[in-house]
């Protein structure tokens, strides 16, 4: 409401009273303050739902790999293991175990998520698991010293992987070794 002041030259002014602009500058500034407020924490929750999908996604991916790699492993010795007509029946089965896994797809997968030093150590263990199959199919036994080795590094290679997917994930490491042979064992004494 405009009100009448006197100036001190003697005439009328109109001049708002302060109050009267205050109040909705208050609200002009309350209104951004809250929207601003409301913004962030938004963008917040967007932020942390959109880390929790990543960090899912990734688990999801690792368990993959880990599950792929080991149908392959046992496929192939369970292929090697069975009867064959031929020698070249026996190497076909063992590529087909192999193959089957579907290997490769989860490999290619799991590059595209995960930090390096995961990718390096899963690379590894894929290689383990190829020489594995490259054992087999040649005509390797399961019982045969160069087998058992071979099988050892493939073993050590996977709880390595799976050690660094864990600490990628914020999972303690395991208190034991859950699959193959303890370090320092020898590959007769299986755990």
């Amino acid at each position: 409401m405009p009100t009448t002041v006197e100036s001190s030259w003697g005439r009328s002014e109109n001049r708002e009273c302060p109050m009267e602009w205050v109040s909705p500058l208050f609200a002009i500034v309350g209104v951004v303050i809250g929207s601003g407020t409301t913004l962030a924490m938004e963008r917040s929750r967007w932020k942390r739902d959109r880390h929790r999908e990543a960090v899912q996604v990734q688990r999801e991916v690792f368990v993959a790999y880990l599950t792929h790699m080991g149908r392959a492993h046992e496929g192939m010795r369970l292929a090697s293991e069975s009867s064959h007509a031929s020698p070249e029946d026996r190497r076909l089965a063992v590529l087909k175990a192999f193959a089957d896994a579907d290997l490769y797809e989860v490999r290619f997968r799991l590059t595209m998520l995960a930090p390096d030093r995961v990718v390096e150590l899963a690379v590894h263990a894929f290689r383990k698991c190829r020489a594995t199959r490259d054992q087999l199919a040649a005509g390797a036994h399961i019982h045969d010293d160069d087998y058992r080795e071979t099988q050892v590094e493939y073993y050590r290679a996977v709880q390595a992987t799976s050690d660094a997917m864990r600490r990628e994930l914020g999972i303690p490491e395991l208190s034991f070794v859950p699959l193959g042979f303890a370090p320092g064992t020898r590959p007769s004494d299986p755990i």
